[in-house]
């Protein structure tokens, strides 16, 4: 059975909607700027990829929850579906978030709460303090999309969003439901700016520099994605154009260390995602590529181990250089980011790698965007805690 991508949506630092996503990409726009949602001038690092991007005025909902519900609804009218029509099937979702709705920080839920510790009537507290779990932005996804099947959120740090999708796929395979909506959602945080800065994994440059020899950390930022997974028959038997065929899924973990990647891990997940595929059929590799010393090294190594003597020239791209790190939410983002690279005939550029690493061995795109007619494309996401991920998305 042939699983596809039915319908698309995004809300990213470099372009909203599929094109201006698609636009920003191609242009290899920089998403990164100095911080606007918050006071970040005690950080060691001030700079992130922000979405430009405001909710309803109204809405009692954070903003990490709007985003997923603007996209939620985005990927279902793009696939030519209703709410109702899916409360008719068997609907999954999955929630891809690290952070979700959580408040900035403590002093946030000291003032929301204040009217309450006052003795006077909270507005709207009970509805502000559930929307800090991701679960209550799973299940208010599940009220306003319709899904009637399982709904669950999906946490495994930075590799969430490809596994999402590609436990959506064999969901699917397995004949346990009709469709499943993965979004991936993620806003930037001062608690995330500060954990990461203590970890010292964040560049203090411009913008990340992924597989230059001169690397010197991460960039944090944020998005949100959906997608619209279900058979391929079924999408075009009620008149809908997949966009992009999901061609394989690969997981592992590395059982080792919380923040140090092991190459053989991450090579385990892509051997596994190209299972029943060869690897001469892919055209271009979506890179993890954070930026860091450590993470790009290991990558490189696995993409070696899996490719061999092809492995150096075979085009390779980070998006994180363009959108920043958006933690959960990357895997899904960065897969729209792909689909429509692959419709669009192009590999689009990483920024900041004006002197590619020798020790790496990769042909990193950089500069500008590649002209390149893919029919199949190998998508990597690896987490703290050695969780892997890789996805094989291939040309409808």
């Amino acid at each position: 059975m042939r699983v596809a991508i039915s319908g698309m949506a995004a809300l990213t630092p470099i372009g909203h909607g599929l094109a201006g996503f698609a636009a920003g990409l191609r242009e290899g726009r920089e998403g990164a700027a100095p911080i606007r949602r918050f006071d970040a001038s005690r950080h060691r690092v001030q700079r992130a990829a922000e979405v430009d991007w405001e909710g309803p005025g109204e809405s009692p909902w954070s903003r990490a929850s709007e985003m997923a519900l603007a996209v939620g609804a985005g990927a279902l009218a793009d696939a030519g579906l209703e709410a109702a029509e899916l409360a008719r099937s068997r609907t999954g979702l999955i929630l891809a978030s690290s952070q979700a709705g959580m408040a900035v920080d403590a002093r946030g839920y000291g003032r929301l709460s204040h009217p309450y510790r006052q003795g006077l009537a909270g507005d709207g507290l009970a509805v502000r303090m559930l929307d800090a779990a991701p679960a209550s932005t799973l299940d208010l996804l599940a009220i306003r999309c319709g899904a009637s099947a399982f709904a669950f959120n999906l946490s495994t740090a930075c590799s969430a969003g490809l596994h999402a999708i590609g436990i959506a796929r064999e969901a699917i395979r397995r004949g346990e439901v009709d469709a499943v909506l993965v979004v991936g959602v993620e806003v930037l945080t001062e608690f995330a700016l500060a954990g990461f800065g203590v970890l010292r994994a964040l560049t203090i440059g411009s913008g990340p520099r992924p597989f230059d020899e001169l690397r010197d950390g991460t960039l944090l930022g944020e998005g949100a994605a959906a997608v619209l997974v279900e058979a391929e028959e079924r999408a075009r038997a009620r008149g809908a154009t997949p966009r992009a065929e999901i061609a394989g899924y690969g997981s592992s973990t590395d059982g080792d260390h919380m923040t140090r990647p092991q190459a053989a891990g991450a090579a385990r997940a892509m051997a596994q995602a190209l299972s029943g595929l060869h690897p001469e059929q892919v055209d271009w590799v979506k890179a993890h590529g954070t930026g860091t010393r450590h993470n790009d090294a290991a990558e490189a190594q696995a993409i070696h181990a899996v490719f061999g003597r092809r492995a150096a020239a075979l085009p390779l791209t980070s998006m994180k250089s363009l959108l920043g790190h958006s933690l959960g939410a990357s895997g899904v983002v960065e897969a729209v980011g792909v689909v429509l690279a692959l419709s669009g005939g192009f590999v689009p550029p990483t920024r900041n790698c004006e002197r590619p690493d020798p020790a790496l061995a990769l042909d990193v795109v950089a500069g500008a965007a590649r002209p390149l007619i893919a029919g199949c494309v190998l998508a990597n996401a690896f987490g703290f805690g050695g969780n892997n991920a890789a996805l094989v998305l291939r040309a409808a």
